[in-house]
């Protein structure tokens, strides 16, 4: 279990929830009954094992981390020739058979890149949500949401672009708040945070010095 992320889940839903009843609306998510992963994650890519096997239903969105030289860059998930893994930007999914969800809420984990181009996870999360100006149409029981784009503000839901109205990313109480770096060095969970703000709004693969 990584940290308090089920407890943060479910005050954010709370939150929404208690603002959309009134109109009808609900919150859905994805990757939130089970803690534990069914599928593995590699080391050596700091992706999926199988990537074809969760493109259309993947229970968590991974973020790759990296420090060089002081400085700390969030990036979407990249092969090793440095492209982006096809469905790096696939966020989750979700049952919208009703047609009135207006918000959604995922799972984001840290792959940290390290010197010898080895990945490793530290259990490190965030919720991250959004929250549309109008419920999206009616789909099926399991909707990906994907081309997650922030220069734009949108995703793709039934192969079709819609705007968000709000993004939120929320931290979550982790077991270590930095794990060792490099030989003398550390990454902390709060760098790691930062990076990860400022890629979802504005889709830079941010430097902090």
């Amino acid at each position: 279990m990584a940290g308090n992320t089920l407890d943060v889940y479910r005050s954010v839903k709370r939150k929404i929830e208690n603002e959309f009843k009134p109109l009808s609306l609900t919150v859905k998510s994805a990757g939130f009954k089970q803690d534990d992963l069914a599928e593995s994650l590699s080391q050596s890519t700091g992706f999926w094992e199988d990537p074809t096997r969760v493109a259309s239903k993947p229970p968590r969105w991974i973020i790759q981390f990296e420090k060089s030289t002081g400085t700390v860059k969030a990036t979407f998930a990249k092969k090793s020739d440095e492209t982006l893994f096809p469905s790096s930007k696939t966020i989750g999914y979700i049952n919208n058979r009703e047609g009135n969800c207006s918000a959604m809420i995922f799972r984001v984990v840290a792959s940290i890149k390290l010197h010898d181009d080895a990945y490793q996870f530290p259990n490190w999360e965030w919720v991250v949500f959004f929250v549309f100006s109008k419920p999206l149409p009616a789909g099926n029981s399991s909707e990906t949401i994907t081309n997650f784009d922030p220069i734009h503000k949108s995703i793709d839901y039934q192969r079709r672009s819609y705007k968000y109205s709000l993004l939120g990313i929320v931290k979550t109480t982790v077991e270590d708040n930095s794990i060792k770096y490099g030989e003398f060095g550390t990454l902390t969970y709060s760098e790691a945070s930062e990076a990860l703000k400022v890629l979802l709004e504005s889709g830079d693969e941010v430097n902090l010095v």
